[in-house]
This record gives structure tokens, sequence and C-alpha cells, in this order.
């Protein structure tokens, strides 16, 4: 009897777990391609943020392939992968998600869209990887040298900048065709250590003058390709037009047209006039990040009850932080600083921590609007009760709170400013930096740098300069209380503005 209740349970184990496989075994799966670059801060955030609660949640259910584009091969099947798909290549970049008939790109995309992407597919049954059947080997047209023909060499210079992420891309797409093209040699340049250089090519190969000294840059034999025209595609069907003929390096020798070169920057300075740099000044100084900053900077004095000079003492701070770092970069004393790895990666969380800040804020401004419309101004959230207000501005003064909060500002306008560098003055402040290594020229070229500079810092003199103002002026405070409803939806209208400007940046 013992022996047939233990044959009969073994044998109910026996059923329940092969049930049990069985079930599992049906549970729909989803898999994913994802792309990225081990010198992507966007890229590893995700791998090291994002995706390791997703893989734990989902379990067996959810496999993704990560797939390295520093690897030529990879990288080629992500450019026909983006091909199969009808993806513009202006508008591509890693990291870069592919599930099912979906692609997602860029660190914002995938953190917002990727899980109810997998949600959707699994209540569809799952899906696999993108089939290779998918991906035409003609959508990314690449050269091919025939067979038993010695490969003629071609010549291509590229034209950098340190920070500028476009060149980041480039640089992948450069080194696919290096290993594709037989014959194919890339000689990199910095663009402002090599301006008189970028010129000569320019001048040689019909650049208009406005696209000189502009990265990413590109120059084979009599052809080029500037900034938003280096794409894979393009370089492909260049390097293609030389692969017959070969592409000599056509700046051999040219040290002896180097000064005409240097010429030809210099009159293009002189032609620039004191308005025409004060408004590239003026331009490239609408910054979102800056803004943003400070905006937080005056919020945040506002909220714990400050004003007037410490609001002065703290703008004035960022500002000198910001205006100090592009002379010392103008003199060419941060160039070991720009060059730092973790650069990169501290520019992301700084745009993507002031924009939700901003984003933050800005429901916050909806919700005093709100209140303000009703009359309920003590429901207003961007304020502090009284008494807190009281407590806080006593350790203010008590300590040297003050002086540390300057500090922070001064610091804070000295990273953003490094951050936002490879993105201003693509055109201005090479030839300027240029200019000031002629010794001839270098007074006026320093009077010009110190012009760009405080053109770049007077929007943000004037938003803390307002602050100020609105702080300290009684008939400005009247007008303000009077108006606090209208007040604050604007507020709220601008941290809008600038949360979709810096978000949109991080993507």
């Amino acid at each position: 009897m013992n022996r047939k209740i233990v044959f009969f349970t073994l044998l109910l184990w026996a059923i329940l777990m092969f049930a049990a496989g069985a079930a599992h075994a049906q549970q729909p799966v989803v898999r994913a391609l994802f792309f990225y670059s081990p010198t992507c801060p966007h890229c590893e955030a995700v791998i090291k943020e994002y995706i390791p609660p997703l893989l734990q949640k989902y379990g067996k259910q959810l496999e993704i392939a990560f797939i390295d584009i520093s690897n030529p091969q990879n990288y080629e099947g992500l450019l026909r992968l983006e091909a199969a798909y009808g993806l513009d290549s202006t508008k591509t970049g890693v990291p870069e998600v592919f599930i099912g008939d979906k692609v997602l790109t860029g660190e914002f995309a995938i953190r917002g869209q990727m899980e109810s992407i997998i949600q959707e597919y699994l209540a569809k049954g799952g899906v696999d990887y993108p089939a290779l059947a998918r991906i035409n080997p003609e959508g990314t047209p690449a050269p091919t040298p025939t067979p038993n023909t010695p490969a003629k060499p071609i010549a291509l210079a590229y034209f950098y900048k340190p920070g500028c992420q476009e060149c980041n891309r480039v640089e992948y797409d450069l080194r696919l065709l290096e290993s594709r093209v037989p014959g194919l040699k890339v000689y990199r340049f910095d663009v402002v250590e090599q301006a008189p250089l970028n010129e000569w090519l320019g001048q040689r190969n019909g650049v208009p003058e406005d696209r000189r000294l502009v990265a990413p840059a590109v120059f084979v034999g009599d052809d080029s390709l500037v900034g938003e025209q280096v794409t894979y595609d393009a370089l492909s069907r260049l390097v293609e037009k030389y692969r017959a003929t070969g592409a000599p390096v056509v700046w051999d020798g040219w040290d002896a047209a180097s000064q005409q070169a240097s010429q030809g920057i210099l009159e293009r300075f002189k032609s620039f006039g004191a308005l025409t740099v004060a408004a590239a000044g003026l331009v490239d100084g609408l910054n979102p990040c800056a803004f943003a900053t400070i905006v937080f900077f005056i919020s945040y004095l506002a909220f714990v009850g400050r004003k007037g000079r410490d609001i002065l003492l703290v703008g004035a701070a960022f500002t000198l932080g910001v205006f100090l770092t592009y002379t010392l970069v103008g003199f060419g004393l941060l160039k070991a600083v720009q060059a730092l790895p973790f650069m990169a990666t501290l520019g992301r969380w700084v745009y993507l921590a002031a924009g939700v800040l901003a984003f933050v804020l800005a429901v916050l401004s909806v919700n005093d609007f709100l209140a303000a419309r009703r009359g309920n101004l003590d429901e207003m959230r961007l304020k502090l009760p009284t008494a807190w207000r009281k407590q806080i501005n006593k350790v203010i003064r008590e300590s040297s709170g003050v002086r540390a909060f300057v500090a922070v500002a001064f610091a804070t306008g000295f990273v953003v400013s490094l951050i936002e560098l490879a993105c201003t003055g693509q055109v201005y402040l090479p030839t300027i930096l240029f200019v000031m290594s002629v010794p001839s020229m270098r007074a006026r070229g320093i009077s010009y740098l110190m012009l760009y500079n405080v053109m770049f810092i007077l929007p943000l003199v004037v938003v803390f300069g307002l602050a100020y103002a609105g702080t300290s002026s009684q008939r400005m405070a009247a007008f303000v209380n009077r108006q606090t409803a209208t007040v604050k939806l604007l507020t709220a209208a601008i941290f809008f503005v600038l949360a979709v400007w810096l978000l949109y940046s991080v993507v």
C-alpha cells in the first residue's frame, strides 16, 4: 500500500512539474537589440540604471542583446538596420533599441517608452529579434574593391572639435569605412589647432566662408562635407567616387600656402566687426542650461525668503564663473580639463537634472497660478511658511550659508560653461582663438574675445538683474503682488519651455 502511495505521489509530482515546465515554455518572450557605444554616457546610464530593473521584472520573458558599435561590423549592422527601418541618418544615434517594428533612439525615448513596448509585444505573444532577412545589404552603400585589383590610396582629412557630439558619430562612420575600404586613410585634425589647414582646404575646395572652421568637416580630393552633411551615406558616396582613381594627400606641401590661409582667416576676422562679434556672443548666450540653473538659484533664494543683496551675489557669482571659464579657454588654459573623459557624463547629468527641476517648478507654478486665481495665496506651493523662512534666514545670517551658496553658484557656472563650449561659437570662437595666436593681432583678438564673452553673459545679467529689481524695489514688489496670477502663469510658461529645451538636448 505504501509503495502505491509513493508511486502515485511521484507520478503526480512528475505530471505537475511537466505541466509547469510546459506552461513556462509557452510564456511569450520579447527580444530586443540594444546598440551602444562604450564612450557614450547616455548608453552607460541606460545600461546601468534602467535596464537591470527591467530584466529583473520580466525575467526570462525579456532578452536583450547588447551590441557595441565600436566594432565596425556591429556598426555596419546598425546602419543596415536603420536603413531597413527607414530612419533618417541625421536623426539617429546611440543608445538605440530595436523591438519588433519599433525603434527607440536616445536615452529619453528609451526610458519613456521601452517598457510599454515590451508589454505591448508580450500581450501579442512576444516578438523575436529583428530578422536579418529584413535588412537590405544595399540599404547603406559601401564601396567594395574589385578582387585582385590593387586598392587605390584615398586620403581623407577629418576635422573634429573636442566634446562635439556630432563628431562622435562621424568617428564611428569613418572607422567602419576604414575597415571596409582598403586604401582609405583618415587623417584626423582638431579644427581649432589646425585652423589654417582647414581654411586652406576650404579655399581649395570652394567651401563658403561661413562654413569654414566648422566641425565635423571632411575633405577628400576636390570634395568636402561640412556639419550636418557628414553622414555615413554621404561619406560612402564620397569615398566610392574616388575608389577607382584614388585621392592623394592634397595637403602635402601645403605649408607653402599656410601664410595665405592664415591671412584668409585674419581677413575674415577683420570683416567681422565689433557688432558681428557682439551679436554672435549674444545669440550663443541664449543658453537653456545656464538659464535653468540661474533661475533655480533665484527661485531657491526666493523660496527661503532671501532677496536683494543675496540674489545679486549669487547671480553675479554664477555669471562670473561663466565669463572666467570662456576667458580661460580663450587663452588655452583649460585644454586638460576639457579633455577629461567624465565631462560628457557630467554634462548629461547637469542637463537632465536641470530639465527635471524646470519641469517640477513649472508644475508648481501652475498650481500657484490656480491658487492665485482663486484668491487663496496661502495655498501657493513655491513658498515656505513664515516661521520656516525666519528660521532659515537666521541660520544663513549666523553662518557662512550665503558664502557657501555663492561658491556653489560660481563652481556651477564653471561646469555649465565647459559643457556648453562644444556647442557654441562654431565659426567665431575658432577664428578669434586663432587670431590671438598671431602676435600682431593678439590685442585685437583679446578685445574681441572679451566682447564676445561679455555679450555671452548679458542674458544672464538681465535675468538676475530683473530678479534683484523685483525683490528690492517696493513699487516692483507691489506690482508683482497685484499681478500674482499673471506672474505665476508667465513663470510656468518659462519653466515649461526650459524643461522641454533641456530634456530634448539630453535625447
